[in-house]
């Protein structure tokens, strides 16, 4: 279980060089255009290992970058023929971002067409994270059939989303958000909210590193948009714990560019929140899908 406790003080550490996100930074790329956030290293037995940057509390990673670093895992064992097209991942533990996951990739099956991998993730000997993922060929059939895209503003002259952390803070540096506004909050009790996000800096001609970026950017916005009615971001007494964490990957797409993600909150009850969220790019085409159940319980005072 990827746990934050939102409502914790976070102090607002200034950059020796005041900027924010992609301006005025030293890297030609962001961090996650680096791949950095996904980064893994071979340590043998086909076992790979990584650390995984903190959440809004300090002592909790951050569940997008489990997934992520899970999927990174998963793509190493396919052949290169192969995308990704749907995960569903169970967060059994929380994990620290100060000691190292090691990922184990199992080959479930490799058809014809498809393939299925089922990824385990360990800290310290414990399971922390399960995930199913399926690859794919891709087949050219060009009869597509979908909604229209939510009518938004774009993201030119938008308030950053990320305000509230620090300029400092890993999410941050690595993504750029911008929320519109206004958060629509609907009688028949969903919540609907929509932001833009890419990565800070260009990402490689990688579709493993592209999955990868989406499936790290999927976990930030999602769950907390159940929040809203307590006053997201960072309401007080409030827990909120990512229980598991599912994706539809349904066209190719750049994760560093502009891409809209629809947030829908559906359900609230029984120390539970659902979730789904839609990912489109400027063209109107939707380009995944997520879906999410969290923890969401309410501290007495």
């Amino acid at each position: 279980m990827s746990e934050i406790v939102v409502g914790e003080p976070v102090g607002e550490p200034v950059r020796a060089d005041g900027c924010d996100g992609a301006q005025g930074r030293a890297e030609p790329f962001g961090p996650l255009g680096k791949g950095e956030r996904l980064a893994l290293e071979d340590v043998g037995s086909g076992v790979l290992e990584g650390y995984c940057h903190a959440g809004r509390a300090p002592e909790r990673a951050y569940g997008g970058s489990v997934v992520g670093q899970a999927l990174a895992a998963a793509y190493r064992s396919v052949d290169d023929d192969r995308s990704v097209h749907s995960l569903h991942a169970y967060f059994l533990r929380a994990v620290s971002p100060e000691r190292p996951v090691r990922y184990e990739s199992d080959a479930v099956r490799d058809g014809r067409s498809y393939s299925m991998r089922q990824v385990t993730a360990k800290q310290d000997g414990k399971d922390v994270l399960t995930m199913s993922v399926s690859f794919k060929l891709p087949q050219h059939d060009g009869s597509w059939r979908q909604p229209g895209m939510p009518d938004v503003p774009g993201p030119e002259g938008l308030d950053n989303g990320f305000a509230f952390r620090p300029v400092s803070h890993p999410l941050r540096t690595a993504v750029e958000f911008r929320q519109t506004p206004p958060v629509l909050g609907r009688e028949d009790g969903q919540i609907e909210r929509f932001g833009w996000f890419r990565s800070v800096g260009a990402l490689p001609d990688d579709p493993a590193l592209r999955a990868g970026a989406l499936a790290y950017i999927s976990d930030a916005p999602l769950a907390p948009t159940a929040l809203v009615p307590y006053g997201e971001p960072r309401p007080a007494g409030i827990v909120l714990a990512s229980l598991d964490h599912a994706m539809w990957f349904h066209r190719a797409f750049r994760a560093d560019e502009w891409l809209l993600y629809a947030c829908r909150s559906r359900l609230a009850g029984d120390g539970r929140t659902l979730a789904y969220g839609d990912f489109w790019n400027r063209d109107g085409q939707l380009v995944a899908s997520v879906a999410q159940e969290a923890l969401l319980r309410i501290r007495e005072a």
